[in-house]
């Protein structure tokens, strides 16, 4: 029995997706273009841009794909330890912002904000890494033991306190990530500071 294309038995925002990891993830950045991902998909451009409005969307689409890919949230209870659960979801979660794949596409977003600064007006995705950490503050069985008043404030913080100078290297300088060990240890400390900072008194 033969088998159908691919690109007969996936939609159409599907194909263009498969083909934007490619041009966007996979290839150099210098061809990172909506032309390429059309070529990629053999489409036009102009139906590209009927699912995704501008190349930010679609490249805000894919990282929000690779946050889904970590899966949701386990919130913490009243019997978890706190300072070992918040830990292991920091190193999950930096380990995917600082990947290669994330660091190319906020290279390729910083780009387009700079060339077309009227984008920034456009509505942000609701599915980030700091909205994970900020739902994990959030929380009840953590808001019970420490003084967080605001969590996105306080993950964005933690998240900083974790990527230190790191975050313009991997911006400028294709290294490949950030190194396990390394956010393992910073991560460790970061947490310690944090809950220390924000522990309620008894």
């Amino acid at each position: 029995m033969q088998l159908e294309p691919v690109q007969e038995i996936i939609s159409q925002r599907e194909r263009i997706m498969a083909a934007a990891r490619l041009v966007f993830l996979d290839g150099p950045p210098e061809q990172a273009t909506m032309d390429a991902v059309a070529q990629r998909a053999g489409m036009s451009k102009k139906t590209i841009y009927r699912e995704f409005k501008s190349q930010l969307e679609l490249l805000a689409a894919l990282m929000a794909e690779q946050v889904s890919d970590l899966g949701d949230v386990v919130l913490p209870t009243t019997r978890s330890n706190i300072e070992q659960e918040l830990y292991t979801l920091v190193v999950r979660i930096m380990s995917s912002i600082t990947s290669a794949h994330s660091m190319a596409l906020v290279r390729l977003i910083v780009s387009e904000i700079r060339r077309y600064p009227e984008l920034l007006n456009h509505q942000k995705p609701r599915n980030t890494h700091l909205n994970m950490i900020a739902t994990w503050l959030a929380s009840p069985p953590v808001q019970a033991r420490y003084a967080i008043e605001d969590a996105n404030d306080a993950a964005a913080m933690l998240m900083g306190m974790v990527m230190q100078d790191s975050g313009f290297k991997l911006l400028v300088t294709d290294t490949g990530g950030m190194p396990v060990h390394l956010i393992e240890a910073r991560a460790r400390r970061a947490v310690t500071i944090f809950l220390r900072g924000v522990k309620k008194a008894p």
